[in-house]
């Protein structure tokens, strides 16, 4: 159901200092220091207003791109691990028409301002430069394949950021056998909405066969894994707070501290950590998710958080993040409360996107984030 195809990838030679962290979780202390150097923020995160920063990235780009090697048509193996957890899946390229007609499918709606952002940088480099992530439901043939792929010579062994990385190019009969895999599978978007939706409005206004396709890491869904998305409040002025979360909440304070799980909201509040249990919860894909519960029953009608992308009341942490770093950010760093949740699971996710709906901002946040430069995909 979904076309793949192999590509003439562009990659670094030295990957090590040259790939970094996706555009969009590099802070502004990591993207000073990043500047001193030479890799990929150049390209992914120009300086400069306006149109002037695309320029700069289109300039940077093709500085870059007369250093660089270049294969002859490939896909490649991605793996990425360290002793605690490790994902492997294939960058290929995928048809756009499959994006059109609802074979790769999302489970988030793309905003103007960032969207903008990312068609103006595909039409300024003509290129793919940042993965879109995507899952499938897991297969145990491309399982198969991926094995006999890893047990060959890798073109890039690093170590960056607490994981190794490693990546294999594929060529030979394996990008048939892949193709021929790939067939009848369904691809669910995972991370990169925004990147995707760009190259998609890229292919409307190009002729380029390369304009056709999306560079995209895809993996088994049961190789990878999705870290909580908790919620800090910055204050909480309500006198009854605690009262007025009763209303919907079987509320009690935690003696023993343990992980959530599922329908079970923990909070960080008054230096005491509290179990939130719901005492109803709701039907359907997007109304039964704990981010959404939360929302429902607490951010918006007792904190009046009803935009919570752009409230600024509320941030977000998501990752491995320790549970003394969330009560630094309310005993030291003078903010109200966290709240801490069970994390979305991708069988919710596919879910969503089954039923073409979408998830409330900030419900996944998948670890370990995917290196930006591995390879790159000319689009002419």
């Amino acid at each position: 159901m979904v076309e793949v195809k192999e590509f003439e990838g562009i990659r670094p030679k030295n990957p090590e200092q040259f790939c970094i962290k996706p555009y969009d979780i590099i802070s502004k202390e990591e993207e000073e220091e990043l500047r001193k150097g030479d890799n990929a923020i150049h390209i992914i995160l120009p300086e400069g207003e306006g149109e002037k920063k695309y320029q700069n990235a289109k300039k940077a780009f093709e500085k870059e791109l007369k250093n660089m090697i270049k294969d002859e048509p490939s896909m490649y193996l991605y793996k990425e691990g360290n002793e605690n957890f490790s994902q492997r899946g294939f960058i290929l390229t995928v048809s756009l028409k499959d994006y059109e007609e609802g074979r790769i499918k999302k489970h988030e709606e793309t905003r103007e301002k960032p969207l903008r952002d990312r068609i103006k940088h595909i039409e300024a480099t003509n290129a793919n430069t940042g993965l879109v992530w995507t899952i499938f439901k897991g297969r145990t043939e491309i399982k198969k394949i991926m094995d006999e792929i890893a047990s060959l010579e890798p073109v890039f062994d690093f170590d960056k950021y607490g994981y190794n990385h490693k990546l294999w190019k594929v060529g030979g009969d394996y990008i048939q056998r892949i193709k021929s895999l790939f067939s009848d599978v369904d691809l669910y978007i995972a991370d990169g909405h925004h990147r995707m939706r760009a190259a998609y409005e890229y292919m409307k206004k190009h002729d380029g066969e390369e304009a056709k396709y999306a560079m995209i890491f895809t993996a088994n869904d049961d190789e990878m894994r999705i870290l909580p998305y908790n919620r800090v409040i910055r204050k909480i002025g309500n006198e009854n707070f605690i009262e007025e979360v009763k209303e919907n909440f079987d509320v009690k304070k935690m003696e023993n501290i343990k992980e959530p799980e599922r329908h079970e909201i923990q909070m960080y509040w008054e230096n005491q950590w509290w179990q939130l249990i719901p005492k109803e919860i709701p039907e359907g894909s997007v109304e039964s998710l704990d981010v959404s519960i939360l929302q429902e029953k607490i951010l918006g009608p007792i904190l009046g958080i009803k935009d919570v992308r752009n409230d600024p009341n509320i941030f977000f942490v998501g990752g491995d993040v320790a549970r003394e770093e969330y009560e630094k950010l309310v005993k030291e760093k003078g903010n109200a409360a966290v709240f801490y949740l069970h994390p979305t699971s991708v069988e919710e996710l596919e879910r969503v996107a089954d039923e073409g709906r979408s998830m409330p901002p900030k419900s996944t946040w998948f670890d370990p984030k995917l290196l930006t430069g591995l390879v790159f995909h000319l689009l002419e």
